[in-house]
């Protein structure tokens, strides 16, 4: 694990109020899984310096730890997600864009 997987995992975990390590590998892959989304979603790459790109992820892996079921939930939170996004998408200019 790199360093700043750590501290993304320790912020993950700060943020759900974790304790422990047992479930660090799932929140590690429910990071990536958000920062692939949030990617794939805007064009937008990480690591970037937006504070709304880091409470959607946080967001995403918050939704994703609480909502393990199969068939999932849906929520205010999915309307709130894509709007962030939609903001990413479009007011982000400091960050490197795959599209460019």
């Amino acid at each position: 694990m790199t360093e700043e997987e750590k501290v993304e995992l320790e912020k993950a975990k700060k943020f759900l109020r974790v304790d422990g390590n047992l479930e660090d590998d799932l929140i590690l892959d429910f990071i990536a899984s958000a920062k692939e989304y949030i990617t794939s979603a805007t064009g937008h790459t990480f690591p970037n310096k937006s504070a709304r790109a880091a409470m959607c992820v946080k967001a995403f892996v918050t939704h994703w730890y609480e909502n393990r079921e199969i068939a999932g939930t849906t929520s205010n939170l999915d309307g709130v997600l894509t709007s962030m996004i939609n903001q990413l998408k479009y007011t982000l200019p400091e960050a490197q864009s795959d599209a460019e």
